[in-house]
């Protein structure tokens, strides 16, 4: 073990210098535009044979592919997605010479740029360069008719090892309505082989569930696929072979609540599993084919699982991710090299995380990132046989410095009616840390959503200018069970608010924060909670910040993209409830006579998630009770800002609404 953290000494100097907090003195203001600008670079792919690296990275706010030579780092071919609408979004190896990679644009749906279904392929010098999958895809063909385009969206559910010109692809299509293309939830899925040269496809199958995922065995053949009904209720259906009846999937010694087919074992004779368990939080299991029993790999009573760590063909999982409060791993088969490897890692990066996010199809070449609190992600690609050999790739913010960075903590908070909750605390890097101005940031979503523990360029942003911030993973907040989400249905400005509350005032008695220098500040249902949080406790927050905001209850079952399919109508019913007279008393725009803080709503004009009309009509309201507000329309963006010049002017806004009503200094 000293061997190897010697060979890393060189990788790991700027690992070494942790955030000297309690000491550091702004000698300037960091620019915001390190903060709000897109990271430098993002996803590394290494090659099958792992001779190259194929890099997405951002220059002057346009998306562009690099491919270098793993070991020499020397550029192979350099290309991009035009316009800045657009941007690089998955990047595939489909052979040694040949990368495909889907794009995202900005169509002002949800958040920011979404993937707007469509394919390219490439070769590594940048010939080839084309089209291959997409709704631009219709163009005559040799028997001079045109081309079917694909309306609709994508998934690659095998790469198709063995035969380098096709990979699978399920297809989701869209409807139309009057506005816009969108998400078709009763449309059936469609199994394509696609050529990854000319496009060219060939239909394979069409699922029985409608919109479902499909998930393939070693041999290329779909054997499951899984979704939901109108009624968000879990189906999974399973054949044996292509040749065989789809039928519903339910194994007898494992839950049926969220089963979800994970990967196929190497000999297809078994299947990794996720199930939610009776006590609300997901399990691994593996489940054999020819016996019908499962073994329980994995479960957490706490917290569900975070994400899987494979081996390098993707048919054995080695470890599990948890996080209650920050990154933990449960080895599944200790002895496994990559786990052996994994642990080499954790222990040379002291107080970060590390991530194998790649493979060589034969194992012996790996990428990985580190990142913390302070520190964005670093990329390494190493040589399994000798970690002596491993390499620094790139930064994803290199205008970041870490020593400049303040230091996440998580803390524990017990709710007026007993309940134990986690939060995040960023405090400044202030000499005195107490009677700090604090900036509560409720998350969005809510539900199926949670803070954690990483770099957070907001919550940096705002501890830079010597705020103290508070997130808090309230009832209703994913990744702590299904009975931890569910327990704040129909609690939006109840119980999910009053954990916020009490948080906040948890700092107040441990002197942590000063009582009367408090903003709280959130995006979309954070938007909300920020309202919220005026309303119910007007004594507690000076000020208040909501963007891109809920504020009318009944409103989201009438106007927005949740309330244009019936799932969504069903969906919005489980969290909210349908009673009219009480979706009233907890919404914002009922209840403007009761604020008291100083209020600066911030919303894009093109918001689908939550149609500016929720903006519009609390601002009317408020005008009738002549209570002020200030207010910053972003008229080109949507549901998150995608364009960075946007960005900026929205966080300048903000740090100067928060300096005139708490100020840091």
């Amino acid at each position: 073990m000293f061997r190897i953290q010697v060979a890393l000494k060189n990788i790991l100097v700027l690992s070494l210098f942790i955030p000297l907090v309690n000491c550091i003195a702004f000698e300037r203001l960091i620019p915001i535009e390190y903060f709000t600008d897109p990271v430098s670079a993002r996803s590394i792919r290494i090659s099958p044979d792992g001779k190259h690296l194929a890099i997405v990275f951002n220059k002057k706010g346009e998306d562009f592919l690099a491919i270098v030579e793993s070991e020499s780092k020397k550029n192979i071919g350099v290309f991009g997605v035009k316009g800045k609408k657009n941007s690089i979004d998955k990047v595939y190896w489909t052979s040694n010479k040949r990368v495909v990679y889907s794009v995202t644009e900005s169509y002002f749906s949800h958040r920011g740029k979404h993937s707007n279904g469509e394919l390219f392929g490439v070769n590594i010098d940048g010939s080839e360069n084309r089209l291959i999958f997409g709704y631009r895809t219709g163009m005559p063909n040799r028997k001079g008719g045109i081309r079917e385009a694909e309306f609709g969206n994508h998934v690659i559910i095998n790469k198709l090892k063995e035969d380098e010109k096709h990979i699978l692809i399920a297809f989701y299509p869209w409807k139309e309505t009057a506005k816009a293309w969108f998400y078709d939830s009763k449309a059936k899925t469609t199994i394509y082989k696609l050529n990854v040269f000319n496009g060219r496809k060939e239909k394979i199958d069409i699922l029985p569930i409608p919109a479902s995922s499909a998930l393939t065995d070693e041999s290329g053949i779909v054997r499951f696929a899984y979704g939901f009904d109108d009624n968000l209720n879990r189906l999974v259906s399973y054949r044996l072979n292509r040749k065989s009846k789809w039928i519903p999937f339910k194994p007898n010694n494992i839950p049926s609540k969220d089963l979800s087919p994970i990967a196929f074992s190497k000999d297809n004779q078994n299947v990794y599993l996720t199930a939610v368990e009776e006590n609300g939080t997901t399990a691994l299991f593996l489940y054999n084919f020819e016996t019908r029993i499962s073994k329980l790999l994995f479960h957490d009573e706490s917290v569900d699982i975070g994400y899987m760590n494979f081996n390098e063909n993707r048919n054995k999982i080695i470890s599990v991710a948890t996080e209650e409060t920050y990154p933990e791993y449960k080895y599944i088969d200790n002895k496994n090299f990559i786990a052996v490897i994994h642990k080499k890692l954790i222990h040379s990066f002291k107080g970060y995380d590390v991530i194998i996010s790649d493979w060589s199809d034969n194992g012996k070449h790996f990428v990985m990132y580190k990142y913390s609190d302070y520190s964005p992600p670093e990329y390494y690609v190493f040589e399994t046989d000798d970690l002596a050999k491993g390499s620094y790739v790139l930064n994803s913010r290199p205008k970041i410095k870490p020593h400049l960075m303040s230091i996440t903590e998580s803390i524990d908070i017990k709710t007026r009616d007993g309940e134990k909750i986690h939060g995040y605390l960023t405090l400044p890097n202030e000499k005195v840390q107490k009677d700090l101005p604090l900036v509560v940031l409720p998350h969005g979503g809510p539900h199926g959503v949670r803070d954690y523990w990483g770099f957070n360029w907001e919550v940096q942003l705002l501890a830079s200018r010597g705020y103290a911030v508070l997130q808090v993973n309230f009832r209703g907040s994913g990744g702590f069970g299904n009975k931890f989400e569910e327990a704040g249905f129909g609690e939006w400005g109840k119980r999910m608010q009053d954990d916020v509350t009490d948080a906040t005032r948890k700092l107040i008695d441990d002197g942590i924060v000063a009582e009367d220098r408090i903003c709280i500040f959130g995006s979309s249902y954070g938007g909300y909670a920020a309202l919220m949080g005026t309303i119910k406790e007007p004594e507690l927050y000076q000020c208040a910040i909501g963007m891109m905001g809920v504020y009318d209850l009944s409103l989201m079952f009438e106007k927005g993209d949740v309330a244009d399919t019936e799932r969504g109508l069903n969906y919005l019913a489980k969290v909210l409830g349908k009673n009219s007279l009480e979706l009233s008393k907890r919404s914002p725009v009922s209840n403007v006579e009761k604020i008291t803080a100083n209020l600066l709503l911030i919303h894009g004009k093109k918001d689908r998630r939550a149609p500016i009309e929720h903006a519009i009509n609390l601002m009317n309201a408020l005008d009738l009770v002549d209570k002020p507000y200030q207010w910053l329309e972003i008229w080109n963006e949507g549901h998150g800002f995608g364009n960075s010049k946007n960005r900026k002017k929205t966080y300048s806004k903000i740090l100067s609404f928060l300096d005139e009503n708490i100020g840091s200094k």
